[in-house]
């Protein structure tokens, strides 16, 4: 994660752009909360995942499946 203050951002606009293609980006703010910049894939399935645990009964049945497929896939190994 890069770390810039909001007068570095407004000098080069495009170089934290480029950034964050690749990385969020922490921009920090004297007065007031920091700012986060990041790529809108990364944004969205942050949602998807708030939306999936948004309830206690989603939550509850994610970890349900999650115990269900841990449960097939992984078995104890034999040794001889």
């Amino acid at each position: 994660m890069y770390s810039l203050s909001a007068n570095y951002l407004a000098g080069h606009v495009d170089e934290v752009l480029e950034l964050a293609g690749s990385d969020e980006i922490l921009v920090t703010l004297d007065s007031s909360d920091n700012l986060m910049i990041l790529k809108e894939s990364t944004w969205r399935s942050l949602q998807d995942i708030v939306h999936l645990f948004a309830t206690s009964v989603n939550a509850e049945r994610l970890q349900q499946s999650l115990q269900q497929v841990r449960a097939e896939y992984l078995v104890e190994a034999v040794v001889e």
